[in-house]
């Protein structure tokens, strides 16, 4: 397996700097997302790979977003809790990358990313079975 990394968007601020240095001791990599990378697979934005941008008009966004690759179940326990005792405020929309999500672009994620978030709110689930 190749080693955590987590994509970081809209967080080239102060607290983007605590998430990358919070990230040394526990040997995950980082990596800012440009909002001209929005239209890339998440895939070749993990690998570092030129991939085709999907075609179409890419809507970029300002919510800030966490994209974890590569890492365990521990691996995240460990991140999450790194938030907690270095007091850095949560970012709202996060997600691992999955066999589902790995094609998806980064707007894409963060639709499906609100939609689950919106659902939750409700009482509900983001992928309810659909009645006929």
């Amino acid at each position: 397996m190749s080693a955590p990394l987590v994509l970081l968007y809209n967080l080239d601020t102060p607290k983007g700097a605590k998430i990358r240095r919070m990230c040394l001791p526990l040997k995950i990599r980082t990596r800012l997302v440009a909002k001209q990378e929005y239209g890339l697979p998440l895939s070749a934005l993990i690998e570092g790979a030129a991939g085709a941008p999907v075609s179409g008009e890419v809507p970029d966004f300002d919510d800030e977003l966490l994209l974890m690759a590569n890492f365990t179940g521990p691996q995240v326990d460990r991140f999450l809790q790194g938030f907690r005792r270095s007091h850095i405020p949560p970012v709202a929309l996060k997600a691992v990358l999955t066999q589902t999500n790995r094609n998806w672009n980064s707007a894409a994620l963060r639709a499906e990313l609100l939609r689950e978030r919106q659902a939750i709110q409700q009482g509900g689930s983001a992928h309810a079975a659909q009645q006929d």
